[in-house]
């Protein structure tokens, strides 16, 4: 029974850690919401203005024949705040780059040799000259024109205008200091008497966009139509180990769709917001009110492209007038404290999947510690000490039960020699043995299936929290140039981390009382080369919490063996 049991223990390990690796691909998360920050625009009703200086009279009879504003090649308008610098062109007045300055794109590292073997590899590289961040992190990530975010469309009876169309900027370049706000209008007439005029409102300190979507008639008759605005993502390059898809609030609960998910186009009415999200970062839009009834299209496409189409159906619009559509956008970060500040419940858009209420607290109290040492690495130290004090109690438990087994081992041996041929018999008996003295055969396991919550929570804490993408601890090998412990949600380039848990695991093992049945004693000693392979690969950051945490029980072992046996 016991050789069964420790089986099940291991596999049930192994599932739970797979099932943690499996998750930040496939499974998305689920909080609560705030109110909103700054109440903007989109609460207004869509009713329909006069357009303030029409730019041509309107007449009755047949609509005026306007020609199209885009007789010239499309600019490249650069918006620049102390947070980002972005991109717009002309054409589509869509996003053709989003380059956020805080963040580097890939640390700055040059590569001298690479070992690789099946899925493992150890990778030696050196810093380049460090300076300014030279690779800001891109949040674009489409290459064709047709792909880019915030393209803008306008689909009527007879007449549509797509994303190819070149509007015109009312500015050059933009710059914003921080504290600071500026406007930038992009305008385009079409031929059928429908201006299209798209305006952002752009804030220095901030992640947060204001669009402003118009459409003015300046024909003689009535428009009706459907205004779209679009996301896209290239999903094929997720980054690190966390979530890469869609996520959305419909009614203040949170849904998902992982990336590639989709068979056919997915609907979806009556949301809150959208996000497409890679990893660390995202681009949402908070929808109008709930006057505009806006829909959303979500679709795989096959150049690996997600993309989700803000669709708002404008009934009528009567000549003369205008109808504006507002959206608030986000692109940046996945930082939970700007995204509160931001408002609208996009911070649930941060999420630590099952164990999302165990995980908060962890990253509370991680953070706490780094505002004393400025190193998350020492923070992991600090935390693991907690962590284990916290269990120093059920880990003695632990001990002491297993010591109790291995005295037992003996009249179980017999047990099993009797009962050989009635399993339920030996069961009874064993049952009985147990109690008699007051031995809990399962109390062995019990440390290891407390952690394992910790564990899974803090793996997607280093999958999710922006705050630990490239966070070093130690980032060069001891009297080296040689990069090591610079990215704690990266694994350890060298797997040194790695190897020398396994080693703890094996010294752990060998202080551990052994089971008496050779069978088990030689499962247990293949346990930390299990483990140390299962751990090659994860975030160092988390290799170091268990390689620290099993420093740790040697050390209470090791106390117990010798003072309280």
């Amino acid at each position: 029974m016991e050789k069964r049991m420790l089986l099940a223990v291991v596999l049930s390990f192994a599932i739970f850690a797979g099932f943690a690796y499996l998750q930040q691909k496939l499974q998305p998360p689920a909080p609560p919401p705030t109110a909103p920050a700054e109440a903007p625009s989109p609460a207004a009703k869509p009713t329909a203005a006069p357009i303030p200086k029409p730019t041509a009279p309107l007449q009755t009879g047949t609509p005026p024949v306007v020609q199209p504003s885009s007789s010239h090649a499309a600019r490249d308008i650069v918006v620049e705040t102390p947070l980002y610098r972005a991109v717009i062109t002309e054409q589509g007045a869509a996003v053709k780059s989003f380059r956020l300055k805080k963040f580097w794109e890939q640390l700055p590292f040059q590569r001298i040799a690479e070992f690789s073997l099946w899925m493992f590899s150890i990778d030696i590289q050196r810093y380049r000259p460090l300076g300014e961040i030279t690779n800001p992190k891109e949040l674009i990530r489409t290459a064709s024109l047709e792909h880019l975010p915030l393209a803008l469309t306008w689909q009527a009876t007879g007449s549509a205008i797509g994303p190819e169309v070149v509007y015109t900027a009312d500015k050059k370049e933009v710059v914003v200091p921080e504290g600071g706000e500026a406007r930038l209008n992009f305008t385009y007439t079409g031929a059928d008497g429908v201006t299209l005029v798209k305006t952002f409102l752009v804030r220095g300190g901030s992640y947060r966009l204001d669009m402003t979507s118009t459409v003015q008639n300046h024909a003689n008759v009535p428009l009706r139509g459907v205004l779209a605005v679009s996301l896209y993502d290239d999903i094929s390059h997720p980054e690190g180990s966390g979530f890469s898809g869609l996520v959305w609030s419909t009614k203040r609960s949170r849904e998902t769709l992982s990336a590639g998910s989709l068979k056919e186009p997915k609907t979806i009415t009556d949301f809150d917001w959208a996000s497409l999200e890679t990893g660390f970062f995202m681009m949402a839009a908070v929808p109008p009110a709930a006057d505009f009834k806006p829909v959303a299209l979500v679709q795989d496409l096959p150049a690996k492209v997600m993309s989700i189409t803000l669709k708002t159906d404008l009934e009528e619009i009567q000549p003369g007038t205008e109808v504006s559509v507002p959206y608030i956008l986000y692109f940046g970060p996945k930082d939970r404290a700007i995204l509160r500040s931001i408002g609208f419940g996009l911070e649930q858009t941060v999420d630590f999947g099952w164990f999302h209420m165990l995980a908060l607290p962890l990253l509370y109290v991680l953070e706490f510690f780094y505002r004393f040492f400025h190193n998350w690495g020492l923070a992991i130290i600090a935390l693991t000490i907690i962590i284990r004090i916290l269990f120093i109690y059920p880990n003695h438990k632990s001990f002491k039960s297993m010591q109790n087994m291995q005295k037992l081992q003996p009249k179980i041996a017999k047990l099993r020699e009797k009962y050989k041929d009635d399993r339920e018999a030996l069961n009874k008996e064993l049952m009985s043995l147990y109690r008699t003295y007051k031995v809990n055969p399962l109390g062995g396991c019990l440390p290891m299936v407390l952690q394992l919550p910790v564990f899974i929570a803090l793996y997607n804490i280093l999958g999710y929290s922006i705050e630990l993408r490239n966070a070093p601890f130690i980032s060069t090998l001891p009297f080296t140039d040689i990069v090591w412990l610079a990215d704690l949600s990266a694994k350890d380039p060298l797997l040194i981390t790695p190897i020398i848990m396994g080693a703890t695991m094996f010294i752990q093992q060998k202080m551990t009382p052994s089971p008496g049945d050779p069978a088990q004693a030689k499962m247990m000693l293949f346990m930390p080369i299990i483990f140390t392979f299962m751990f090659l690969n994860f975030a160092s950051g988390l290799v170091l919490y268990w390689l620290l945490n099993n420093i740790l029980a040697i050390i209470q072992q090791y106390y117990t063996n010798k003072y309280m046996s």
